[in-house]
């Protein structure tokens, strides 16, 4: 695991929609899985993410800033930095680059900011996870969730609850660690390193309360969706199969069409459930 992803599982999640600690446990076992090295065509970014993930603020690095009236980067460059008010307003115009070009492109102007551009389901894409403080993370204590690293909102209404942000703004001078956790959409085949929930919006068991159902309920539910399930326990690997009259503790997807389900002889303890997801 990436040790922004090590640092994020050990933040608690804010009670809307998220990942939970349970999922958490989920993720280690999903990206514990190879991942086939696979690059589609290179394009532009053009999705937006979540606006915030507990004490750290959730922003978006989307396509060119073109109302703000700025000359767009070279067509060789991953990233779109532009000096805008004090501000370097950052926008990712590559998914697919390698990430020293990334951190190249920002150290280029003083900035000590990691960039993980990472797999994740269509309901995520752009989904982004900014702690704005490595070092201060590192140490135990909390990292604000309100600035240094700010976000530039689209205008007019946002439809999707992981929010509409198109850019990310940087001041100049920042001189902390930064990290920086970027969904994308998943390549066919490839595995989700940033997992939905399966009732999330957009997920096929939005609006449905899973959670201490019986495996054999949650199982033919996803089926009925077009999605695969398999299997794991605390403490265990996933497995395709599982008793039938075992407990659903938690779920994510782990690919397109694949749930990975959290499962258990016991029913799950009150305050281990998930959120209940938005607009349910």
């Amino acid at each position: 695991m990436h040790e922004i992803d090590r640092l994020v599982a050990g933040i608690a999640p804010d009670p809307g929609p998220g990942t939970t600690p349970i999922a958490r446990e989920l993720l280690e076992e999903i990206i514990s899985f190879p991942v086939p090295e696979r690059r589609p065509r290179r394009g532009r970014f053009a999705v937006p993410p979540l606006r915030r993930w507990a004490a750290v603020p959730a922003l978006a690095a989307l396509a060119a800033l073109l109302s703000f009236g700025v000359a767009q980067a070279p067509a060789s460059a991953a990233l779109d930095i532009e000096l805008v008010g004090g501000h370097y307003v950052i926008t990712v115009q590559d998914l697919l680059a390698e990430p020293e070009v990334y951190q190249r492109e920002l150290r280029a102007r003083g900035l000590d900011i990691t960039l993980d551009v990472v797999p994740t389901s269509a309901s995520l894409a752009g989904q982004i996870i900014v702690i704005s403080d490595m070092d201060r993370l590192r140490s135990g204590r909390m990292v604000p969730g309100e600035g240094p690293i700010t976000t530039i909102d689209a205008p007019g209404r946002c439809e999707r609850f992981i929010g509409c942000p198109i850019g990310v703004k940087v001041p100049v001078g920042f001189d902390k660690k930064a990290g920086i956790i970027l969904g994308r959409r998943a390549l066919p085949g490839e595995k989700y390193t940033m997992p939905p929930g399966i009732a999330q919006p957009g997920e096929p068991l939005h609006c449905v309360d899973y959670v201490n159902e019986s495996v054999a309920r949650v199982s033919a539910l996803l089926r009925e969706r077009g999605v695969t399930p398999s299997y794991v326990s605390f403490g265990g690997r996933a497995t395709p199969t599982a008793p039938g009259d075992w407990y659903v503790h938690d779920g994510v997807m782990s690919a397109d069409g694949q749930a990975l389900l959290l499962v258990g002889p016991e029913r799950a303890e009150r305050g281990t459930q998930p959120a209940s997801p938005s607009g349910c």
